[in-house]
């Protein structure tokens, strides 16, 4: 039977999650064999981490897309609509296309019992073969070394931080974590490397001489901000001057060098990349590539912000960027999923001492919120359950001051949801008026 609308696409590929994460690339092998090998038709930079490669990626994707280039971006999840994984110089996969590509891999699919990922994976490499993309920038769905993604042969490689998440599947030490994510690494091809600790960096270099692939670190690289607040960015060849970076928050900084490191490797390999495109990209992330909800203010006065931050260490990174703001009382609309580490997530935003509204996102993967607020209110925390994310976000809105900052975080899906939500109240009130 042929799929011939967007939701029979969508329910055939949610469909796919009753088979789990199969991590391996048997399946994504044979997908793409019988697509051609999309994978090989395009160049690519492929980028793993615990955190930061999703800045990262969407960083390297603007500056490619100012410099000229046309520009394929492979994320994960999505915040509202399934097409924002698949997007050409910020535009999303088009419905037609999603339901072209769904036909076109759904007997394979359903042969090899593929997963949810895989599909979309293959979806996603055909879709950038066949619209002649110059360069795509992919990133991992779950570690690097058995992802979907991995059959790519990239231009260069891009880990940016190795933290303890999805340890039932990676391993419980930083070790095991950062030799998954490694396996990103290809004989020869250079490997840029995050701020991380030690044991994983020593890892990952292990990887790489292994490989002999050149291994680029953002530590080699220095930061300077300036009093107009634009940054400069020194790496061992050159110094970028005047960088007004759109994404906010000083753990940026990091994420920005490692794409400035990734982008001067394709420079190397013969790629054009003007200093001009490189600080128009960085200052027009969200604009050039669809990127949303990195510390991202989305209404002021009360000042709300969406972010991402879904695991112990984002959690901490976003803990301390909010320290540094200027507000009177902290409002956190948060919700987690089960199997995430959530308890040093709630100690790491316990200390902004906020008022926190525990929520779940429609998704059975989601903590209920009941739960959640007991693990908040035995923390020492003063929390509530809401029922819903829009009534947590009525009641935030209405309890806080104009001076006060109102955060959604601990889950893309919960966050997307607000988004949503608050979007659909932008249109009711003018609708109104």
């Amino acid at each position: 039977m042929t799929l011939r609308s967007k939701s029979s696409a969508l329910s055939f590929l949610y469909g796919l999650q009753k088979f789990g994460i199969k991590l391996g690339l048997r399946n994504i092998r044979h997908l793409c064999a019988s697509l051609g090998h999309p994978e090989t038709r395009f160049s690519s930079v492929h980028i793993a981490g615990t955190n930061g490669k999703g800045s990262t990626s969407s960083m390297i994707a603007a500056v490619l897309t100012a410099a000229g280039y046309k520009v394929g971006l492979y994320t994960s999840p999505h915040l509202v609509e399934f097409n924002e994984r698949i997007r050409i110089n910020g535009r999303s996969i088009s419905d037609r296309s999603l339901i072209r590509y769904a036909n076109l891999i759904r007997p394979d699919v359903e042969q090899l019992g593929a997963t949810f990922f895989e599909a979309t994976t293959a979806i996603a490499f055909r879709y950038f073969a066949d619209n002649h993309v110059d360069i795509a920038v992919v990133e991992t769905g779950l570690g690097g070394r058995l992802d979907a993604t991995n059959v790519l042969n990239p231009r260069v490689s891009v880990i940016t931080s190795i933290g303890k998440d999805h340890t039932e599947v990676l391993g419980t030490t930083i070790e095991q974590i950062a030799r998954e994510k490694g396996g990103i690494i290809k004989p020869g091809i250079p490997c840029v490397l995050g701020r991380m600790q030690t044991r994983a960096k020593k890892c990952l270099e292990s990887i790489a001489r292994a490989n002999s692939s050149a291994v680029l670190s953002v530590e080699d690289i220095a930061v300077g901000l300036h009093s107009d607040g634009t940054l400069s960015f020194e790496t061992p060849g050159h110094r970028y001057i005047s960088i007004d970076l759109s994404l906010k928050g000083e753990f940026q900084w990091g994420n920005a060098a490692a794409a400035i490191a990734a982008l001067e490797v394709l420079k190397g390999q013969g790629f054009r990349i003007p200093d001009a495109d490189l600080r128009i990209g960085l200052s027009c992330v969200g604009q050039l590539t669809g990127l949303k909800a990195r510390l991202q203010i989305v209404r002021r006065r009360p000042r709300i912000l969406c972010d991402v931050a879904h695991n112990p260490d984002a959690a901490r990174v976003l803990a301390a960027s909010i320290a540094e703001m200027a507000h009177r009382t902290i409002h956190i609309i948060f919700g987690v999923m089960k199997d995430k580490d959530f308890d040093p997530m709630i100690q790491a935003l316990a200390a902004l001492q906020p008022k926190f509204y525990a929520v779940e996102a429609s998704i059975a993967r989601s903590l209920p919120a009941g739960d959640l607020c007991r693990a908040l209110i035995d923390a020492g925390c003063d929390a509530e359950a809401y029922g819903t994310i829009r009534s947590a976000l009525a009641s935030a809105v209405a309890h806080a001051h104009a001076d006060d900052i109102i955060l959604i975080t601990g889950s893309h899906y919960v966050v997307g949801e607000a988004m949503v939500a608050m979007k659909r109240g932008a249109a009711q009130g003018r609708k109104k008026n």
